[in-house]
Order: C-alpha cells, then sequence, then structure tokens
C-alpha cells in the first residue's frame, strides 16, 4: 500500500474531511502505518502531505491560515480532499 491509500484509510475511519500538515497526529499515525523509515517528525508530515498532492485520490482543498513549523510567522498550508472521482467509485 502506498501512503495515499493509508491517508484514505485513515480519513474513512476518523471521518475526516481533509488532511493537512496542521494534524500532525493524524499524519504521524498515517506514516507510521505506511512504515517509512524517516525519522524527523516534520519530515514524516511533509511526505504524507507529499503524497496527497501526488496523489489522483486527491484534490486540492484550499487553505489554512496557520503558523508554521517555527511559530514565528502565519503561512497559508494546503488542505487536501478526497477527489470526487474517488467517491463517485465507492457509491458505484
Amino acid at each position: 500500500m502506498t501512503i495515499a491509500d493509508h491517508i484514505e484509510d485513515v480519513m474513512r475511519e476518523q471521518g475526516l474531511k481533509r488532511i493537512w500538515a496542521g494534524d500532525p497526529n493524524t499524519c504521524h499515525e498515517i506514516y507510521e502505518r505506511f512504515g517509512g523509515k524517516r525519522s524527523h517528525p516534520l519530515n514524516r508530515i511533509k511526505s504524507v502531505i507529499d503524497a496527497a498532492r501526488r496523489s489522483p485520490k486527491f484534490s486540492h482543498g484550499g487553505y489554512i491560515r496557520a503558523c508554521d513549523g517555527s511559530g514565528r510567522r502565519e503561512i497559508l498550508h494546503p488542505t487536501f480532499v478526497l477527489s470526487a472521482i474517488n467517491d463517485k467509485e465507492d457509491q458505484g
């Protein structure tokens, strides 16, 4: 299974509408399920978000304004939602 598959599973299990870097516990859970080798927490989060960005299973869901990793400035964090095409396949 890919990271994108694990993202989809966790989103459906937890009833999440979007995935973004500001939800580190969810990102870490997804990465642990994947069994990746990265050890730094920010690298794990980046891997999950990058997988959502590259996967056709997800589409861009807008931005959330929040602090960056340093906590000193606000930036726009991209969010990703399950694609409508993916939802239609599950229903039919």
